[in-house]
């Protein structure tokens, strides 16, 4: 039997719970290290991680040895909290890579090109096909897209895990020309 909301469901939409205060889901660390195996940073590069939430994705950065700057709006016991990436001095850091919360996305996209520095964002994978979206590509253009080719469980520190239903993209721009598409396979599993 199937519920109203089933559909919605299935492409990632609504869920059976409530939306967690201020789009606070942590990001699942191979999310994370995916990521860092196609960017292959050179060492030393810093690194801010201005949504940190609890820290998930600060400590792939930290235990891969890259210096890392962490806030959060939140006081998460993690990293510098009280800090609005949106309205905030800029941390000294050589990228931005975070997971914003998913309905700030075009504002933090926004501001990581104003910022000016290379940044890594995770997005909903479907984030590109809204005609209102077009217009923000074409000015904004990353130069990769990263299909996560597994659902991360959003819900992994929480009510024993989910059953995830979202499919992810990791937008790269860091200024290396024409957007390329690039599926990243899970660390770890099916290699």
């Amino acid at each position: 039997m199937t519920d109203s909301l089933f559909g919605s469901r299935i492409s990632g939409g609504n869920t059976a719970y409530e939306r967690v205060g201020s789009d606070f889901y942590p990001t699942p660390p191979e999310a994370t290290e995916a990521l860092m195996d196609y960017l292959a940073l050179p060492s030393g590069t810093t690194i801010w991680e201005p949504a940190c939430g609890e820290g998930h994705m600060s400590e792939v950065f930290i235990g891969r040895g890259y210096p890392t700057v962490s806030s959060d709006i939140n006081d998460t016991g993690y990293g510098q909290p009280g800090i609005d990436f949106l309205d905030c001095d800029i941390r000294e850091s050589d990228w931005i890579i975070t997971n914003p919360p998913f309905a700030l996305a075009e504002s933090f996209i926004a501001r990581c090109n104003e910022i000016g520095k290379p940044f890594a964002l995770l997005l909903k994978s479907q984030f590109w096909h809204a005609r209102r979206r077009f217009d923000l590509f074409e000015t904004h253009k990353p130069s990769a897209i990263l299909p996560l080719t597994w659902r991360p469980d959003f819900l992994f520190k929480q009510r024993g895990g989910g059953s995830p239903l979202m499919d992810c993209i990791w937008c790269v721009w860091d200024g290396s020309g024409e957007t390329i598409y690039q599926p990243l396979r899970r660390p770890g599993k099916g290699r």
